[in-house]
């Protein structure tokens, strides 16, 4: 049986990436979708259900997540914009649709990746998963790295991979 795979896709979609930089003549969330849709699309090329695709907006104009829904604060302007599952291309096809830069400055990679990790493990629960989150950002959004430590222990007691691009 082939292996099953929980990733969660972060893509910052602050303001700063409606920018054009480098030389280039598309914006930097343009150019860092690239890579998003590539592996995407390999994902669903691939047509394997147990290869689930989650993905979350960061610095959203909106908010849409369960810890903000739960009441908790530090988790404005994080939105999910498709929660954990096969991905078909109809469902790739809307997600190309939301991914648009926004208004805003304002929202936590910290909190958002706390968002990645909850939405992984219940998903995967205890089961035997090989679990990945990618945050693709400028760096130019404010951080609280006062959780930094927690939030490294819970990647590492969790085995999720964490790749920032």
């Amino acid at each position: 049986m082939a292996d099953k795979e929980a990733t969660v896709y972060i893509i910052d979609l602050g303001k700063s990436l409606a920018e054009k930089n480098g030389d280039r003549d598309e914006s930097d969330l343009d150019w860092s979708m690239r890579y998003v849709w590539d592996k995407i699309s390999t994902t669903v090329a691939a047509s394997r259900k147990t290869w689930t695709v989650g993905v979350i907006g960061l610095r959203t104009n909106e908010t849409d997540n369960p810890q903000e829904r739960a009441g908790l604060e530090g988790y404005e302007n994080i939105s999910v914009l498709q929660g954990i599952g096969p991905m078909s291309m109809t469902a790739l096809r809307e997600l190309q649709g939301k991914v648009q830069p926004s208004g805003t400055s304002e929202g936590d990679a910290i909190s958002a990746i706390v968002t990645g990790i909850t939405m992984i493990e219940e998903f995967t629960k205890k089961l035997k998963y090989k679990r990945k989150i990618i945050l693709v950002t400028d760096a130019k959004g404010p951080m609280d790295g006062d959780s930094l430590e927690d939030v490294s222990e819970k990647l590492n007691d969790s085995n999720i991979e964490l790749v920032v691009m």
